[in-house]
């Protein structure tokens, strides 16, 4: 069974992605997410909750860049 990713890990894995989806080649996309970091800063009152939403569009990033690969 997994476990349940701490603070600091999930940090860790929001920086990596930021740093390697951040390129020139997905401007577009990272400014959209940089926008959407805002909202969830805003909208949401926990930790985890904004770290958890940041992953998660990382996670779009991701897969968005792996498909038109």
């Amino acid at each position: 069974m997994a476990s349940i990713p701490t603070t600091a890990e999930l940090m860790s894995t929001i920086v990596r992605l930021e740093q390697r989806y951040r390129g020139d080649d997905n401007a577009a996309l990272f400014a959209v997410y940089e926008k959407l970091c805002e909202r969830f800063e805003e909208d949401l009152t926990e930790e985890r909750d904004v770290l958890l939403s940041k992953a998660a569009a990382l996670m779009v990033i991701k897969y968005w860049v792996e498909q038109a690969a």
